[in-house]
């Protein structure tokens, strides 16, 4: 069950991460999310760990949607990070009137943008 953990060290928790895949990583669009993504060839950690933040605007609905929302994408990404290159810190901002309801929406969803931003392991 390791391989399956979402482990403190899996998020973008500090502001200076945060700010450091703002203004340094590759900003996708989607139908759904907004992705800002950064590698180590960018000056990202380099340290192998797939990281990943999330911010949710008021706009995308009332407290029990966002709460539902970041717990739906956090499994998506718990279970789709090994597709991901090393090293890639990623930030999903779900857009307004965001059409994600279930896990396998979420999924497809951070699919789509992953391969967008060229940060899985099969794009090069």
């Amino acid at each position: 069950m390791k391989k399956f953990a979402f482990p403190r060290s899996a998020r973008l928790r500090l502001r200076k991460n945060f700010d450091f895949v703002f203004n340094k990583g590759k900003k996708t669009h989607t139908r759904d999310l907004a992705l800002w993504s950064a590698l180590p060839e960018d000056g990202g950690t380099g340290d192998g760990r797939k990281r990943m933040g999330l911010v949710l605007s008021r706009k995308v609905g009332g407290a029990v949607r966002r709460n539902r929302l970041k717990r739906l994408l956090r499994e998506a990404f718990r279970l789709s990070k090994d597709g991901l290159k090393d090293g890639a810190e990623i930030i999903v901002y779900p857009k307004q009137g965001c059409g994600i309801n279930n896990l396998l929406q979420a999924r497809a969803a951070l699919a789509a943008a992953w391969s967008r931003a060229k940060i899985r392991n099969a794009d090069k």
